[in-house]
């Protein structure tokens, strides 16, 4: 089982364009978790987000249900989060839920709305094991779509498309959701807009990562939503931002273990590196290191799951 999906399982689930386009967003407002979260409104078209915990939530009014993306970082956020939905709805129930990723400060909440008639989307690779927990939940359980690709779903006004990298890249098992209305991206953590990007998830995979970008930047979405950071309109320089600093760490690594150089050498030479100007030194020395362990004398990339126990990144 991927320890990743394992951990929200046991943690979570066992237990419990912005405004019209080319407008800007407004910015996230940060509120404490437990603490009831005011959602923020896309204008007049039935999309609202909030901060519930750590994490950002999106949902839509899709007619006779709403569409949920990501469901809060604890059982008491999701609380706050539902009581929020049930607000801007009119009390439509959630039918829908998207997991933009298993990290449990994303999804933790997710077992506060179960049991209920919901369709949960998950990226394929994980989703025999969600499928195996909802199984096991008071009727009526939840269903599990795995999406191995993409897919369209149209309900009431919403035309969301949601779908998966093609192999790991945050995660092994990132998720996205594109609505075309507003020509929004709710990305996750594959960007986080003013936020660094963390490569230190056993099961990431820079160059994945570097290829999920470039399948965002195709949808040519105006704004964009990720799991933290602040939400923008300006979603192309923030996906550019992303894959720049990747690419420039990659590159470099790729350079260091060429020579055989240690990791305190790494270490040492990367806080000469201008590489991202949003990336704090001490989480860019903790990225650094963890991809140049999953990196092979040909340059090759691997998850940290792949590699033998003594090497991969803790």
């Amino acid at each position: 089982m991927n320890h990743v999906v394992s951990r929200l399982l046991a943690a979570a689930l066992a237990v419990p364009a912005f405004a019209a386009a080319g407008q800007p967003a407004p910015a996230a407002k940060t509120t404490a978790a437990a603490a009831p979260a005011v959602a923020q409104p896309f204008k007049d078209v039935g999309l609202w987000y909030g901060v519930f915990g750590t994490t950002i939530c999106s949902w839509f009014d899709a007619g006779d249900g709403v569409f949920l993306v990501d469901a809060g970082s604890s059982a008491a956020d999701a609380k706050a989060l539902r009581a929020e939905i049930a607000k801007t709805t009119k009390n439509k129930p959630v039918k829908w839920i998207a997991m933009t990723h298993l990290h449990t400060d994303s999804n933790e909440g997710l077992a506060a709305f179960f049991p209920a008639d919901i369709t949960i989307f998950v990226n394929a690779r994980s989703a025999a094991t969600l499928a195996e927990f909802a199984g096991r939940q008071k009727s009526p359980a939840p269903n599990v779509i795995g999406v191995g690709d993409r897919l369209v779903l149209i309900a009431g006004k919403a035309i969301l498309e949601v779908g998966v990298p093609a192999g790991n890249a945050h995660t092994g098992s990132d998720l996205y959701v594109f609505d075309a209305i507003t020509r929004t991206a709710f990305v996750g953590d594959l960007v986080t807009p003013d936020r660094c990007p963390m490569l230190s998830d056993p099961d990431s995979d820079i160059r994945g990562w570097i290829a999920a970008l470039d399948r965002l930047e195709a949808l040519k979405p105006v704004g964009l939503v990720g799991s933290r950071g602040n939400p923008t309109a300006n979603a192309a320089p923030e996906i550019g931002r992303t894959r720049h600093y990747l690419t420039a760490l990659l590159q470099f690594l790729i350079e260091k273990k060429k020579q055989n150089a240690p990791e305190a050498r790494v270490s040492g030479e990367l806080a000469g590196e201008k590489i991202g100007d949003y990336c704090p030194r001490d989480l860019s020395a903790i990225n650094a290191l963890s991809v140049y362990r999953r990196i092979g004398p040909d340059g090759a990339t691997l998850p940290g799951s792949a590699l033998p126990p003594k090497t991969a990144p803790k």
